[in-house]
């Protein structure tokens, strides 16, 4: 998987190795705000394209950072990378993630994180994803952080929040992937390292479905 490894085109301080690890094995996932600030978003802005991989950014009013969206190609269809995202993406051990869930299905998956860091405090929050089959062959994973279900380990564990979707549209050869997604970390994290932190574990994420649905060897880091 060599050649999806690139890096993110903004000059910004680099992003602490445990803050983007933790952060790629999420599909981050806002608040209600976002929703209406997204009808009044900005247009997509390229970041950067290198290796097959296409990164796309724009501001959202009311939102601190930028919504992301990522994209490439490959050769599995859309059904193998929705169950992928359904079932082993959502098993795979993170020593940073404890992990609950709170309703298991093919459509509809809930579950609840604690997310720890070397660098920041706690964050809890549960997502919820639903899949879409709009037509064409195509499949949706929307994903939406929700507040957190079960009892948290602290007070002062700080809610994150996100949504986005995962898009499989079908072609000759296979599928093209986009992943988009809006995501605050919460907290007071520096908005060009949280920004730096996002956009490569987003680049991370992708780059997981792409090996995990293709049945090859997940990027290194993943598996510890």
């Amino acid at each position: 998987m060599d050649s999806f490894r690139i890096r993110i085109a903004r000059r910004a301080p680099k992003a602490p190795r445990g803050m983007t690890r933790s952060l790629a094995c999420l599909l981050l996932l806002p608040g209600v705000s976002w929703l209406a600030g997204e009808a009044r978003a900005q247009q997509w802005q390229l970041t950067k394209e290198k290796d097959g991989i296409r990164i796309e950014s724009r501001r959202i009013p009311g939102a601190r950072f930028e919504e992301l969206r990522i994209s490439t190609l490959l050769k599995a269809s859309p059904e193998a990378i929705a169950d992928y995202l359904f079932g082993k993406y959502l098993d795979e051990k993170n020593k940073n993630i404890r992990r609950s869930f709170v309703q298991r299905g093919r459509d509809v998956t809930v579950w609840s994180d604690v997310l720890s860091t070397p660098v920041t405090s706690e964050r809890c929050y549960s997502m919820r994803f639903e899949r879409h089959a709009p037509g064409n062959g195509e499949i949706r994973v929307k994903f939406v952080s929700l507040d957190y279900v079960g009892k948290k380990p602290s007070a002062d564990c700080i809610a994150l929040r996100s949504r986005g979707e995962w898009v499989m549209t079908p072609t000759g050869a296979g599928t093209r992937l986009t992943y988009v997604s809006l995501t605050d970390f919460g907290g007071k994290v520096p908005a060009m390292l949280a920004e730096r932190s996002l956009s490569s574990a987003a680049v991370s994420s992708l780059r997981k479905v792409v090996a995990g649905s293709s049945g090859l060897a997940l990027p290194k880091g993943f598996d510890d």
